[in-house]
Order: C-alpha cells, then sequence, then structure tokens
C-alpha cells in the first residue's frame, strides 16, 4: 500500500472506550509505514447508518465492529462474506473500490488462539492450511453473537462434538438448528450445567459476558470438577485478564487462557484485509501485551 495521505481505520461500538484495539493496530501500521490512524469511533444506534455512510470516505480504510452492532450492519454494507453471511454477524468492514464489504475475523481468530495454545493441529487441503480439531468436544457458553462465531469455527473444525449451554435454551436450539443446516457434526442444547456428561479432550469456551464485570462464574464449580485434567477453558474476556471461571480452573490444575490472543489473531487477519499485506504479528503481540 503505497500512499502519503493520511488514512483513517476505527472501532465501531458502543461502548468503545475500553477497547485493547488501537494498542496493537497502530503500531502494526507503523511499523509497515502506512499512514493510518487507528480510531475508537463511539456509535449509539441511532448514528450507526451515518458512521457506515461515512466509511465510503477515499480515506478510510474501513472498520472494526464490536458490541452492539455486529448483526446490525449486515443489511447496511455492500458484500458480505460467506463465513460471515453463515454466522450472521461482521466485526470487519473493508471499504475496497467504493464498496464496503463485510467479514468475520472472530471465527479463524479463535481457532488461531486455540492453537496457539496447543490445541487442534495444522493439516493442509485444496492448497490451503485449515486448523483441525477433530478428537475434541467443545463446550460453548452462550449462543450470542460471539458464541455464533465460536460455534461455526469450531463444527468447520471438525470437533467431534459441540454442546451449547445457555441459560435460554431456545437461542441455544435456534444456534444449533443454524450449524445443523450445513454440518453432520453431532450438536446439542442445554441450558442446565448439571446436565453436562464430562468427556476427555474438552474445550470449555465461555462467549458470554459473565465475569466482565463482577465475580460470577457461567459454570458452576461443582460442574467443573467433574471435567479431565486435560480439559482446556477459554474465556473470551480479556479484560479483566483473570475472570472469576479462570481463576476457579487455575486452582483446579486445568489449562487456561483468556481472550487476548483470540484477540491478536482476529485482529491480525483485520489488519490483513484492509492493507492487503501479512500483519506484522510478532510486533502486535509485543504491543498488545505491554501495560
Amino acid at each position: 500500500m503505497q500512499t502519503t495521505k493520511q488514512l483513517h481505520v476505527g472501532l465501531i461500538g458502543d461502548p468503545v472506550a475500553h477497547s485493547f484495539s488501537p494498542r496493537f493496530q497502530q503500531p502494526a501500521f507503523d511499523a509497515l509505514g502506512i499512514p493510518a490512524r487507528y480510531e475508537l469511533w463511539h456509535t449509539p444506534a441511532r448514528q450507526l447508518i451515518e458512521r457506515i455512510r461515512s466509511l465510503c470516505e477515499p480515506d478510510c480504510l474501513g472498520a472494526n465492529v464490536t458490541i452492539p452492532h455486529k448483526e446490525a450492519v449486515l443489511p447496511l454494507v455492500d458484500k458480505i462474506d460467506p463465513l460471515a453471511a453463515r454466522i450472521g454477524a461482521i466485526n470487519t468492514i473493508v471499504h475496497r473500490d467504493d464498496y464496503l464489504y463485510g467479514y468475520n475475523t472472530d471465527a479463524l481468530g479463535l481457532l488461531h488462539a486455540l492453537h496457539e495454545h496447543g490445541l487442534g493441529e495444522v493439516e493442509t487441503y485444496n492448497g490451503r492450511e485449515h486448523i483441525s480439531l477433530r478428537g475434541h468436544t467443545a463446550i460453548l457458553l452462550g449462543a450470542g453473537g460471539a458464541a455464533r462465531a465460536a460455534a461455526f469455527a469450531l463444527v468447520d473444525a471438525g470437533v467431534e462434538q459441540l454442546i451449547i449451554l445457555n441459560r435460554n435454551l431456545e437461542r441455544a436450539r435456534h444456534l444449533a438448528a443454524d450449524l445443523l443446516r450445513s454440518y453432520d457434526r453431532p450438536i446439542f442444547s442445554l441450558n442446565d450445567p448439571s446436565f453436562l456428561i464430562p468427556r476427555t479432550s474438552s474445550i470449555i469456551i465461555n462467549a458470554t459476558s459473565l465475569g466482565l464485570h463482577e465475580d460470577i462464574s457461567p459454570l458452576p464449580v461443582e460442574t467443573l470438577a467433574q471435567f479431565d485434567p486435560d480439559t482446556f477453558i477459554y474465556d473470551m474476556i480479556y479484560n479483566p485478564s483473570q475472570t472469576y471461571l479462570l481463576c476457579q480452573a487455575r486452582l483446579m490444575g486445568f489449562n487456561t487462557a483468556n481472550g487476548l490472543s483470540m484477540l491478536l489473531h482476529q485482529g491480525a487477519q483485520a489488519f490483513t484485509l484492509w492493507t492487503n499485506q501479512p500483519a506484522p504479528i510478532e510486533i502486535m503481540r509485543k504491543s498488545l501485551m505491554m501495560e
């Protein structure tokens, strides 16, 4: 990308002040000599259409999209990537050739994060690398927008079975039905954790906001205690870095990780979509991990 004109890209959401995205996106632009500023664009729902329209300005590369707009922006872009269409949510918008393209990098970001933590194998077919989670059972906590991206990523990666645990059973069933339209993996919906039957090689992923603002866990400690020691617990929340769920799990001897790795990898993919250049991921990682 050769230009000397000041470019803009940012995060659309409500709220956005808490976001770590500028912490690692700006150093990436600076490292590659791209004259772009990564900004935080606080956008209430009533201003969403106007904000999306502003992405069509010649100096705008696009945007990230976060809560609560990931689904609302679907009809506001010109073209939607097939994965984002299946998930039903967009977290990255790219301004290219006078069109706005919608993508979802959360799904692949999660898989790359899990692989970084030692889960799954990289396989190559059709000339492309894919992360396989064959042999694993995934327990997904939640059925909202973040959970939808995770669910499609997990079945794409070939998990043996997926269990969706959500307080609203109907919402969990709706997500399972959407998945079963294109996959034949065993998918189960629960609203009571006491019905969980722990299996070996399990991955528990929290895609809810429980633990974000208070010491509460989406999974009772007595349920967690039933899982095998090889179970991996991943919490998409990254601020605070140690949620109540992760604290419980670590005290019980499980391997755990917070959502910083997913934030990094989904952000790196967004960077490449905006710039058409490989993301300087180690620079991004170092900047993200700095206090």
